[in-house]
């Protein structure tokens, strides 16, 4: 059995939410967690979430959404939503994107975003799941300055290097692999494959982003996060089934569902 930890259902590349889940449960894919984007995504997710009993939604703001609100305002919003239902299961995505995109967020606004999704995630209890753009820099500041209030989570889409992921592990974080592993621009990222402990890892598919290498040219599915699995077994010279069982723990652990 497999989770994909972290995918968009809410997505409009998806005219029928029913047929994704379905699809994914048929590939031996049991659970999944649609991830919010924004305050209304968020809520499109929890309401994805309520129709599915084997789905899970999080509360969050990526960093470049809901630009013109209030951050203290989508706070309380964010909150709000994830006092809702206990299908709300992390807070985020939110964390750090620095790009050469038009009218993204000020970097010190950024900043700002993300230290009030820690807090609301601390507040919660629930896990924080972490965006990473250029920013491990800032990513790393503002988790050693909350590192005593027992701040828990994960990396999604992980993409950086072995020096950082041990950085990020030092703070009791998870690392999730997603299907660029299985790019052949992804080899930097096999050093951390191979060498992250079995108990702090994840897999996802971020669908519909970054289908896997098979399914590039198409909208990704979470069906799709046994290849990623797949690929991470190949590279650690381990059995599928032993990532498979290890993966599932983990993020049932991680997000106590």
């Amino acid at each position: 059995m497999f989770i994909d930890s972290h995918c968009h259902l809410t997505s409009p590349k998806y005219k029928d939410a029913e047929k994704v889940v379905e699809g994914a449960k048929g590939a031996g894919v049991v659970k999944l967690i649609t991830v919010g984007t924004s305050v209304a995504d968020s809520k499109a997710s929890l309401a994805v979430a309520e129709k599915f009993a084997n789905v899970y939604s999080t509360a969050g703001i990526y960093p470049h959404e809901d630009k013109n609100s209030n951050i203290g305002d989508v706070k309380i919003a964010l909150q709000s939503i994830a006092g809702l239902s206990k299908k709300v299961v992390g807070i985020g995505e939110c964390g750090i994107d620095i790009t050469n995109r038009k009218n993204q967020r000020p970097i010190g606004d950024q900043i700002n975003l993300f230290q009030a999704q820690i807090e609301l995630a601390l507040e919660t209890g629930l896990p924080l799941i972490i965006h990473n753009r250029n920013g491990d820099e800032h990513i790393l500041s503002l988790l050693d300055k909350n590192r005593s209030k027992g701040l828990k989570g994960v990396v999604h889409c992980f993409t950086g290097s072995w020096d950082f992921a041990q950085k990020i592990l030092a703070f009791g974080f998870y690392i999730s692999f997603s299907g660029i592993i299985t790019y052949p621009t992804g080899n930097d990222i096999l050093e951390t494959v191979i060498n992250v402990p079995p108990d702090r890892f994840l897999v996802e598919t971020d669908a519909p982003y970054l289908p896997p290498q098979p399914y590039k040219d198409t909208p990704n599915e979470p069906k799709y996060v046994r290849i990623v699995a797949e690929q991470i077994a190949k590279v650690r010279n381990t059995p599928l089934d032993f990532v498979e069982k290890q993966t599932y723990n983990n993020t049932c652990a991680l997000f106590n569902i």
